[in-house]
């Protein structure tokens, strides 16, 4: 498009000094013609501005991050004019649309680089429209983080036939997408390698017959309470339950205070926090071990899930948890371990996104109980160190864009 500018104005200039020195009915009409390119594509730009259409449409909404959902979008020329070079760039900081170009074969579509500088425009792809034309393109659209924010097609720029002129703006009525944060399966717990989750406490008080219920086998379990019917099944060893075993909680907490303005800064932060809960929980409820899930709303929250089938109910309730800059996590801390909620869990993990002196304070004090403590310190620069070094405390930074399957 530059080239084409420069090589407009050097034609306006030499027709100028055309017509200055010679003058005639020729001169003067190619010097009009030539001055006249502007207006003509002034106004073509504004007609195809007003003529063309986009449509789009999700096919659902409920949206859960990571999940493919169908979506379509459609291009309408609605006037006796050729429409060329109308682009259309997408969300892509939140979401992305997949196999852009699955429907595009025979088309006249030229693919551009996204726009430097942009943080949020992705793929940006030129078309070219006859009269009364339209073309549909059904894909798919994945959002990466759970929030609520635009997805789709951002914005539409128009390009005159003589390339010399253009004009961009945002979609007027942009989709906008509610979405869920997903539920990860975890095999193992990498993040606590030196710890059985199937751990149980013996009360030799009560009868140790074996129950029917299984559970994974620990090393030093006696052999004949093997169960290998299921060890069979599953390819795994495991163990009957005895009666005389009672089963141990985990406790998780949730920094839920928002750390920047800027939501393409603070919903990635959030979606990690809420992905690492969310896969702790699942984990442990296929193992049947309850699980209480500390936060603030204002005021100390708890949401327990302990088995399964709870899980459903457990992601609704997180998913309405609301991030606020107000929030103060060693406060929560505070009135949580005056009421002792975690004296009676076995292991206690802490999600958060920031640390001060008031939050190792109550750190330590939650060090006192004896419990075993996890910290997922989620940021995009997160820092152990800010974190006091504790006997029985483990901090594991963790950035928004990490594989929880490799975290945890």
């Amino acid at each position: 498009m530059k080239k084409n500018r420069i090589i407009y104005l050097l034609l306006c200039i030499a027709v100028i000094v055309l017509a200055s020195f010679r003058g005639g009915p020729i001169t003067y009409s190619i010097l009009f013609g030539v001055l006249l390119v502007t207006p003509v594509s002034l106004i073509y730009l504004f007609t195809v501005y007003v003529f063309f259409k986009l449509y789009q449409v999700l096919g659902t909404k409920h949206i859960t991050a990571y999940e493919p959902i169908p979506y379509y979008f459609v291009l309408q020329n609605e006037y006796l004019l050729n429409f060329c070079h109308i682009s259309v760039s997408t969300y892509s900081t939140f979401s992305y649309i997949d196999e852009l170009q699955r429907n595009t074969e025979g088309e006249n579509t030229v693919e551009e680089s996204p726009k430097k500088g942009s943080s949020e425009s992705g793929v940006t792809k030129t078309y070219e429209l006859l009269p009364g034309e339209s073309v549909r393109y059904d894909t798919t659209l994945i959002c990466r983080y759970r929030g609520d924010y635009h997805v789709g097609i951002k914005e539409i720029t128009i390009i005159d036939f003589f390339r010399l002129f253009k004009i961009t703006y945002k979609v007027p009525e942009p989709l906008n997408a509610v979405v869920l944060p997903r539920v990860l399966e975890i095999e193992s717990l990498k993040s606590v390698p030196d710890m059985v989750i199937a751990t149980y406490k013996e009360n030799p008080r009560l009868n140790s017959d074996f129950d029917a219920q299984t559970r994974d086998y620990v090393p030093g379990d006696p052999l004949k309470g093997i169960h290998w019917k299921s060890t069979a099944k599953t390819g795994k060893l495991k163990s009957r339950i005895t009666y005389g075993e009672q089963r141990q909680g985990i406790s998780v907490f949730l920094d839920t205070k928002r750390i920047s303005d800027d939501e393409y800064v603070y919903i990635p932060v959030e979606n990690k926090c809420l992905e690492i809960v969310l896969a702790l929980t699942n984990y442990f409820s296929g193992f049947a071990v309850p699980t209480s899930m500390f936060y603030s709303q204002s005021e100390p929250k708890t949401i327990k899930c302990s088995a399964a089938h709870e899980m459903e109910n457990f992601l609704g309730i997180v998913s309405m948890v609301k991030f606020r800059a107000d929030e103060d996590a060693s406060v929560t801390l505070n009135m949580l371990l005056a009421g002792s909620a975690f004296k009676d869990c076995m292991i206690a993990f802490l999600v958060i996104t920031g640390a001060d002196a008031e939050l190792n304070k109550r750190l330590y004090e939650l060090s006192t109980f004896g419990i075993n403590t996890v910290i997922y310190y989620v940021g995009y620069n997160p820092n152990p160190a800010d974190i006091m070094e504790l006997t029985n405390v483990r901090v594991i930074p963790v950035h928004p864009e990490d594989d929880l399957h490799n975290v945890l």
